[in-house]
């Protein structure tokens, strides 16, 4: 085996999800700015004498508690993130970043593999002589959808799988709770407007990360015949190569589709500007700027450009798996761009807000 040491940097807000979703009140403040993460278990202990339920039986939150005196109390809260959330709402909401039981954020291997492995199944198509997709290639469940071309680029299952040579250890950082996190609010921009805020917790720019990929040569010897991955090696030899090839592809793509973007829709020009310039870069060999987490988007998470080369197939797909918010009141054609959006952190009030930067974008690097 040989183990390589991983580092990884944010090159913008970076947000990877739990099942949790914050609410106003009961997991967070709003105060000068700031998002006041509350400790909740603190805070009901210290005001237990105070938590009775009102007429109806329906007891205060937490942060109701909260007075101007207890800002000064460290014990209250979790940790405080600059900025705030789009809404202040009463039921305000937002979704936490993952973070290990002390409140530091990482970023899980199985993050970071993830996006390898797409990288690696793009550029290894025309590797192993994909022939033209066909329906049944891709399967009629959603959760399960190309499973069939995964294992002809990958292996049949998990034991004949090429990843399974490659492991990747959870990513850690910041030393105290909460650090390198910072609320922000995030939203959905199509060509010619844009949606909803959402409130996140995300990793700012330019925090760093370390951890470790190892690779199991054992899986390439003489049993490797037998596993049937052995004619691959060179994709894992090759990797962040692999993975700047897909990155730069998509980043073209991505600066022309945000070049579409018109009036009534906000001014692009931030987002632009930072993909014109990451690929302006010259990077080593060992170094590829990746995509994860939420953000990254249909086209950084399958197939992409393989399912839309039969473009009648990719919109007979794009129905059978609801891909169209318009449903049968789409106006789709063979040929239209798809995606039709993407997410992108926003600054400023809901009137006013302008894209500032896309979501998700990491420099990898590795040495042994």
């Amino acid at each position: 085996m040989t183990t390589y040491h991983l580092k990884l940097q944010t090159l913008t807000p970076v947000h990877i999800g739990t099942v949790d979703e914050w609410r106003l009140g009961f997991d967070f403040l709003l105060y000068n700015n700031q998002t006041w993460v509350l400790n909740v278990d603190a805070v009901l202990q210290a005001k237990e004498g105070q938590l009775q339920p009102d007429l109806k039986g329906h007891y205060p939150l937490p942060g109701a508690f909260i007075t101007d005196s207890d800002l000064k109390n460290p014990s209250f809260f979790r940790y405080v993130l600059r900025g705030q959330p789009p809404s202040e709402k009463a039921d305000a909401r937002m979704k936490p970043f993952i973070k290990d039981p002390f409140d530091r954020p990482y970023i899980p291997g199985s993050s970071l593999k993830g996006a390898l492995r797409t990288a690696l199944a793009w550029t290894g198509w025309s590797d192993m002589k994909m022939p033209p997709l066909q329906r049944d290639d891709i399967g009629k469940s959603k959760s399960w959808a190309g499973k069939p071309l995964e294992a002809k680029l990958f292996g049949k299952d998990a034991n004949h799988d090429l990843l399974r040579t490659l492991q990747i250890s959870d990513l850690f950082g910041p030393e105290k709770p909460g650090e390198g996190l910072i609320a922000l609010k995030a939203q959905v921009l199509t060509q010619s407007a844009i949606q909803a805020p959402v409130g996140l917790e995300t990793l700012a720019s330019d925090i760093e990360f370390h951890g470790s990929m190892t690779i199991d040569e054992t899986l390439f010897k003489p049993m490797a015949a037998k596993l049937g991955f052995s004619n691959r090696k060179p994709w894992l030899d090759e990797l962040l190569p692999r993975a700047q090839k897909h990155s730069r592809s998509r980043i073209s793509r991505l600066v022309k589709w945000f070049e579409q973007v018109a009036p009534p829709a906000p001014n692009v020009e931030r987002i632009i500007g930072f993909y014109r310039q990451i690929l302006s870069l010259n990077l080593a060999s060992n170094q590829a700027i990746i995509q994860i987490g939420w953000g990254a988007g249909w086209d950084g998470k399958t197939f992409w450009t393989h399912l839309q080369q039969n473009s009648v197939l990719f919109e007979k797909l794009i129905m059978e798996f609801r891909m169209d918010k318009a449903g049968k009141f789409s106006k789709r054609k063979p040929g239209d761009p798809f995606p039709t959006s993407r997410r992108v952190a926003v600054s400023g009030k809901k009137d006013e807000a302008k894209p500032v930067a896309p979501l998700g974008w990491v420099l990898v690097e590795i040495n042994q």
